[in-house]
């Protein structure tokens, strides 16, 4: 951060904007405005905003089952007297999520390229609504870091995937007002989702009700959000 610092401070005070003709534009209303515009092309290209909402979906439902395996690793598979015992196997679990993640991420092209993107989209979004099923099964390290791999190597699929196809449907002057929406929308979902697990998990975190809630909420996305023409075109 510190070299960031340092190199952002070569530039020139205007260099990255805002331009001459814009300063009186940036304001707080004008914020709003911004954001309304965003919305309203949006629901011109229902396909993209569809997209969206599946981002924002899964991005809550992996929170949830962040929570799980917080509570999981620090009261159960470990002893609770040792806190520091239960936050290594939580960021084990998270290194697995995050391998999940970087080959996601690597996959992503690959699936585009042999099914288009709205159906690898709908495709990984039915794939990450099983990964929770081995959770709600069985609450053991094995079986978390199951569901952490595949929800997190379906979810950056997703991810992946819908950035690109937000980008190919917009044009510039609108294209920082959808992702601010994009922004609101998918921290929204994160927020709502650790609140739903904080509402549904016991202190131990053994229970199927937050992995099965997931697993439902990511099978109605796939099946009603993603249901559109578009969605089922090879593209």
């Amino acid at each position: 951060y510190f070299t960031a610092a340092l190199l952002s401070g070569r530039l020139s005070k205007y260099e990255i904007g805002p331009m001459e003709h814009e300063k009186a534009a940036a304001s707080f209303k004008q914020g709003f405005t911004d954001m309304r515009e965003g919305i309203d092309f949006l629901r011109k290209n229902v396909d993209t905003g569809r997209g969206i909402i599946a981002t924002a979906v899964h991005r809550g439902g992996l929170t949830a089952l962040t929570l799980t395996a917080l509570l999981l690793e620090r009261n159960t598979f470990n002893d609770p007297s040792r806190p520091e015992d239960g936050l290594q196997g939580f960021g084990i679990a998270l290194t697995i999520a995050g391998v999940g993640v970087f080959l996601g991420a690597f996959l992503a092209p690959y699936g585009v390229a042999r099914f288009g993107r709205h159906r690898w989209i709908k495709f990984a979004m039915f794939a990450s609504a099983f990964s929770p099923i081995f959770l709600a099964i069985w609450q053991t390290e094995i079986a978390l870091s199951i569901t952490a791999f595949l929800t997190a190597f379906c979810g950056q699929n997703i991810k992946v995937t819908n950035d690109a196809l937000v980008q190919s449907k917009i044009d510039d002057y609108y294209r920082g007002r959808v992702f601010a929406v994009y922004d609101v929308v998918v921290n929204s979902a994160i927020v709502s989702g650790g609140l739903i697990a904080a509402l549904l998990l016991p202190t131990s975190g053994v229970t199927a009700k937050v992995p099965l809630f997931v697993m439902t909420a990511y099978l109605l996305v796939a099946v009603v959000v993603l249901r559109s023409s578009k969605f089922k075109a090879t593209y």
